[in-house]
């Protein structure tokens, strides 16, 4: 989360700001200072305007840090906003029969303590600890545990997220994963099973 400064802090000077205002007003004192022992009003204006010059600069630096500051927090928000949007738009709330909910093949059973663990949670508060969540195509994604404990329970319909399909490559080789060569997220099951990168892309990836 992005910090919200007052006023006050975002209108600050910074060093070099600061710098050139006092500059021009050891100009101006040195003018002025020049004028009284000279005796001359030349010198008298020119110190009076260099000081009207460090008044304007200040203030023109302090808007300007202002309107950096407005911008940068409307970037902010509409970077906020966006996240909120693409949230929503790739998982949403489905309600779907257990029955037609996909199971891939690369799925295997879980640790039956952390099972043990997913069932109590049920058990107590009456809802899975994580939601199931499935593709467009109802094929599970994520969330295994949560599906048995629904099958366990005879229960007939759950809500699930619906995640809309988004192109994943492996990590190591770069092909595109697919439910049939998926190991994991970021690996597809050659990677996994050792098989080196040159052979397949003189092999079925490479067409």
């Amino acid at each position: 989360m992005y910090e919200i400064k007052t006023w006050e802090e975002a209108t600050k000077l910074t060093e070099s700001q600061k710098i050139k205002i006092i500059v021009d007003v050891l100009v101006a004192i040195s003018n002025i200072v020049t004028a009284i022992i000279n005796k001359n009003i030349a010198w008298g204006m020119s110190g009076m305007l260099w000081l009207l010059i460090g008044i304007i600069e200040c203030c023109s630096f302090k808007r300007s840090n202002g309107d950096d500051y407005q911008i940068e927090m409307l970037e902010k928000h509409t970077e906020l906003q966006e996240g909120i949007i693409n949230a929503l738009l790739k998982e949403t709330a489905v309600e779907i029969e257990i029955n037609k909910i996909k199971i891939p093949k690369t799925f295997s059973k879980p640790n039956p303590k952390k099972m043990q663990k997913k069932i109590e949670y049920y058990r107590k508060n009456n809802k899975f600890e994580s939601q199931i969540v499935i593709d467009t195509d109802y094929t599970l994604l994520d969330r295994y545990t949560s599906y048995l404990i629904a099958k366990n329970y005879n229960k007939k319909s759950v809500i699930a997220k619906l995640k809309r399909k988004e192109k994943q490559y492996c990590n190591n080789c770069g092909v595109e994963l697919t439910i049939s060569n998926k190991y994991m997220e970021g690996m597809c099951m050659e990677c996994k099973c050792g098989i080196d990168y040159q052979d397949k892309i003189g092999g079925k990836f490479n067409g």
